[in-house]
């Protein structure tokens, strides 16, 4: 009865945050257009790429800042953070080193019953929504209620965080299609490879090139 009454506060508290990011989302594209038509800025979605101080010193203080060469630097800087597959575990003062390695034959939780084959689509962020094609095997890090359109799309899902009751466990099971959660390095599958996903038992069958 107790984790009943707190899921649905938890649903409440991710409802009311959602709403504020509508709302703030607003502020900042009108910033971002009149940033543009002053050529500040080349988009007016690359405001979200500068820092709510240098915002506050630009607008406020009249501090002049390159934008567009920090934008285009940290663009830059988050593809190559994409590429990074962490560790799951750091034990001791040492990181271990990152890899870039991924096993042929992977296994995670599995939280949504079926089993289903089809071309892998590993994807990051937002920015990537449109790679996602009908029937891909959808392969992210994580998801929150902003992801929940790709799994109308999507055949099957693999997610490299997560448990029965996370976001695209839950999801997964509405739409009737198999899921597999906690599966460290599932995001260095190569786009396109043809992959299986097994609800039943967690297994990943990734084919070989």
């Amino acid at each position: 009865r107790r984790t009943s009454r707190f899921a649905v506060l938890r649903e409440s508290i991710s409802s009311l945050y959602t709403f504020g990011y509508g709302q703030f989302r607003n502020i900042f594209i009108k910033m971002g257009r009149d940033f543009v038509r002053e050529g500040l800025l080349e988009d007016q979605e690359d405001i979200y790429y500068l820092y709510w101080d240098e915002l506050v010193d630009l607008v406020e203080k009249g501090k002049e800042f390159p934008l567009m060469k920090m934008v285009k630097d940290r663009k830059e800087e988050l593809l190559r953070y994409e590429k990074i597959h962490v560790p799951e575990i750091i034990i001791g003062k040492e990181q271990p080193p990152l890899s870039f390695d991924v096993k042929v034959d992977l296994k995670g939780i599995p939280t949504s019953l079926g089993v289903y084959s089809g071309p892998a689509r590993v994807l990051h962020g937002f920015s990537d929504f449109e790679r996602l094609m009908e029937g891909d095997v959808l392969i992210i890090p994580f998801s929150d209620v902003g992801w929940s359109p790709l799994f109308a799309r999507a055949g099957a899902v693999i997610a490299e965080s997560g448990g029965i009751l996370s976001h695209s466990s839950i999801v997964a099971r509405e739409y009737r299609i198999p899921a597999v959660v906690s599966v460290p390095g599932a995001t260095g599958i190569r786009d396109g490879r043809m992959v299986t996903v097994d609800g039943y038992s967690g297994n990943i069958f990734v084919e070989e090139e």
